[in-house]
């Protein structure tokens, strides 16, 4: 094992461990969002919350995402952030579905009304972040709800309108709020925690900011850079929503939105297409890191090991070695030639007048003490 202490291999080694370390990053199996059938978009969310980790999976009608798609996005940013709610489709029923299988579920967890919008915030915020420009070509692109589940991602507006509708439907008060070159949420709430605005501003109504992008930020707690600026705050006129040339037949088994719009008669003009069944989110503990790193890639998480191991040994060998030579030079070595130093300081024995080496105590001869 003596090879491990040249500096070489050791650099080696940790460029090795460092690899494989990276590599685990990049090759643990992610989330598959995108599969299409015919009719369907599948799609598949994970989030943590209230120590458990959640799973849905949706069908998503190809046809619903498509009505939206077809919406210009002229239209849609005609008004600016403060025409958001043209896009916040509480009267989608797919949308209004989901909305009410997150209520059903956070009902039988016993949930409160504040855990019930943290909730839903969670699972807002596990949908990632991707810029308009890349993903679309435009600057600003705000989605309808539909297209960021489809797309399985968006930027700020795009979530926090993705959460307004669902807590709206669910029966809640929200408003959007505008800090600079930043979209959020406000929601009604009953003295919760956090950083809130007053609106209308001389009422005694606090609406809680909710920020969507990003995860683990809880309702009421607004990042570092937008304290002490100055924000717009918009109401949302849901009479303003966009409504597609098509729509769902209400399914005749529970659980469905009870309100009474859902169950007014249908247009004979909209394309009709039946809503696919939609499962309740499934909750499991939150496991680490770690666990997750062996059960998903067993063999990948034993290389690191064995990398991690050959490294300590790489480190403990070449701390030991220069101890080892330290010691050996404290004392001469045997049966070595004498230098020529060694003959420059050479001890004089007066008792006999044999010279002697310079370390020496006694002497070689005649064994007299040398001082």
């Amino acid at each position: 094992m003596r090879y491990l202490s040249f500096k070489p291999l050791r650099f080696l080694i940790i460029t090795l461990l460092v690899f494989a370390m990276s590599l685990s990053m990049m090759v643990v199996p992610q989330r598959v969002a995108a599969q299409t059938s015919s009719q369907y978009y599948e799609r598949s969310f994970e989030w943590d919350y209230d120590g458990q980790h959640w799973t849905w999976n949706l069908s998503i009608p190809v046809a619903l995402y498509d009505a939206y798609c077809a919406v210009p996005n002229s239209i849609r940013t005609k008004d600016g952030p403060a025409g958001y709610g043209y896009l916040t489709t509480t009267r989608d029923y797919y949308i209004r579905l989901l909305a009410q299988k997150l209520d059903d579920t956070a009902t039988q967890m016993g949930y409160d009304d504040y855990a019930k919008a943290s909730f839903v915030l969670a699972f807002a915020q596990s949908i990632p972040y991707t810029s308009d420009l890349e993903t679309t070509g435009y600057d600003e692109y705000p989605r309808f709800p539909i297209e960021t589940l489809v797309d399985y991602g968006g930027d700020c507006e795009d979530t926090v309108i993705l959460f307004a509708s669902l807590t709206l439907i669910m029966g809640y008060s929200v408003v959007y709020i505008n800090p600079p070159n930043h979209y959020a949420a406000g929601i009604l709430g009953d003295n919760w925690r956090g950083a809130g605005v007053t609106y209308p501003k001389d009422s005694n109504q606090t609406y809680y900011y909710c920020e969507t992008t990003g995860t683990n930020f809880k309702i009421g707690q607004l990042p570092q850079e937008f304290t002490g600026q100055n924000m717009y705050i918009y109401a949302i006129d849901e009479n303003r929503q966009f409504i597609p040339t098509i729509a769902m037949m209400p399914p005749t088994v529970h659980p469905s939105p009870t309100q009474s719009d859902m169950d007014s008669p249908i247009d004979p003009n909209l394309a009709i297409i039946s809503p696919p069944a939609i499962p309740d989110p499934i909750a499991q503990p939150v496991l680490p890191l770690s666990f997750n790193l062996i059960v998903e890639n067993p063999v990948l998480f034993a290389i690191i090991i064995l990398a991690i191991a050959a490294s300590m040994v790489a480190t403990v060998i070449s701390i030991r070695r220069p101890i080892r030579m330290s010691q050996a030079s404290a004392s001469p070595p045997l049966n070595t030639l004498s230098t020529e130093s060694d003959q420059a300081t050479e001890k004089f024995c007066i008792y006999c007048g044999a010279d002697n080496k310079s370390y020496a105590a006694f002497c070689e001869k005649c064994g007299q003490p040398i001082s």
